[in-house]
């Protein structure tokens, strides 16, 4: 073999070393999300004979400013999920675009569903999911005020099925802190960090001309509350059970009563950037992903 066939020959072998290698990268990163509605009964069936997790987003329907669609947490918990599927190979199965939001009431197109109603569809479709084989439930949720109904329904697929269920998405014990926001003390509704994450996931859903710092309205309790939680940390939880609830309790707490457009935050939203949101979505997901490989091992 002369020199120049010698050398053809090598980068032959050398390219398609490369192309071997990397195809697993290629693959992965071509790699799209499973939505069960996407999917046939056969691709369930087979997928199944690999992978027995899914993951069901919860949202909701409700106010998130002027700025922002009312159908934001689902957005946010249906484009994580797929985001985690994408990595992971694991179904998602949307189930609701509502929630329990019923103290977002004042502002006009928020639903909201008892939490006994909203308790019971999750827990029919878990059981549906068990016949055909899913025992490993992941519930993602982006909605403050779902989480009650999470809990209950996790803690009756535990002690009532085969299935086993657990939380990976706002609440979850691995998904704690957050980015700080320099001189914001309290953001947590619709303001700089949820409009960021929306700027990252559907850009085109937002009017950053229409965002606007919201006048706020605490009772002089919560203001008092807000006052001292800064020294007693543990007082928070009373700041929590007057905060987020129906302008029934009479505490004050319902969303038209605090805020004067929806958004709950001392801080601008139009400070909001799609790299903030890049990188708060970027850490769900890493310790979702995270979460479900580890799983994964517990079979191997």
């Amino acid at each position: 073999m002369n020199a120049g066939c010698f050398r053809l020959v090598k980068k032959v072998f050398i390219a398609s070393l490369a192309l071997f290698l990397l195809s697993p990268i290629f693959a992965q990163q071509e790699r799209k999300p499973l939505i069960l509605q996407e999917m046939t009964w056969t691709d369930v069936r087979d997928h199944l004979r690999t992978n027995d997790m899914v993951i069901i987003p919860l949202g909701s329907t409700e106010q998130h400013g002027p700025h922002m669609p009312l159908g934001t947490d689902y957005y946010e918990a249906l484009g994580m999920s797929k985001l985690i599927s994408e990595r992971t190979g694991v179904v998602v199965a949307p189930v609701l675009l509502s929630g329990y939001s019923e103290y977002h009431s004042g502002f006009a197109g928020s639903l909201s569903l008892k939490p006994e109603t909203m308790e019971q569809v999750l827990f029919e479709t878990a059981q549906w999911l068990i016949k055909y084989g899913f025992r490993r439930i992941m519930f993602f949720n982006y909605h403050g005020g779902n989480r009650v109904v999470e809990n209950k329904v996790i803690h009756r697929i535990n002690h009532t099925t085969e299935a086993i269920a657990v939380a990976i998405g706002a609440g979850a014990p691995f998904q704690a802190g957050e980015e700080r926001i320099e001189g914001v003390d309290f953001d947590e509704h619709a303001g700089i960090s949820e409009t960021s994450m929306m700027l990252h996931l559907r850009p085109e859903l937002v009017d950053m001309d229409r965002a606007e710092k919201p006048e706020l309205n605490f009772t002089p309790m919560m203001g008092k509350l807000f006052v001292m939680n800064q020294k007693y940390r543990e007082l928070g939880i009373v700041l929590g059970a007057l905060l987020a609830v129906p302008v029934e309790a009479k505490k004050g707490g319902a969303s038209h009563e605090i805020s004067s457009n929806g958004i709950w935050s001392t801080g601008d939203p139009k400070r909001a950037t799609a790299e903030r949101g890049e990188r708060a979505v970027r850490r769900m997901v890493d310790r979702a992903v995270g979460f479900i490989e580890a799983w994964k091992k517990v079979d191997e």
